[in-house]
């Protein structure tokens, strides 16, 4: 039903990706949860994670878990094209995809 891919690193947890096959059932939220209660278990203080600036539905979800905004890398999907060719410069809802955006959630 869902998947959630992270890696910790010394203090720090990132989540890599988290992708539901059913949205709005509560499937992300519970794989969340789970990694947040391993990090916290592992006595780690935040976790992060990146996504881009037309991803709303994840901006969104994300703060209300309880996640705030860190930082803006400007442009820096310009630079990820360069590697990947593929990305597209606008996305399904219309918005140009050109930045990267940080959250943190501090535990």
């Amino acid at each position: 039903m869902g998947l959630i891919t992270y890696i910790i690193e010394e203090d720090e947890c990132e989540v890599i990706s988290l992708d539901s096959v059913v949205e709005n059932k509560g499937v992300g939220t519970l794989l969340l949860q789970k990694v947040e209660k391993t990090v916290r278990e592992k006595g780690h203080q935040h976790i992060r994670l990146v996504t881009t600036n037309d991803n709303i539905h994840a901006l969104g979800f994300y703060q209300k878990k309880g996640y705030r905004l860190e930082e803006i890398y400007r442009d820096a999907v310009e630079k990820a094209r360069k590697m990947k060719p593929e990305i597209p410069f606008l996305s399904d809802n219309g918005i140009p995809i050109t930045d990267e955006i940080l959250l943190v959630k501090h535990l």
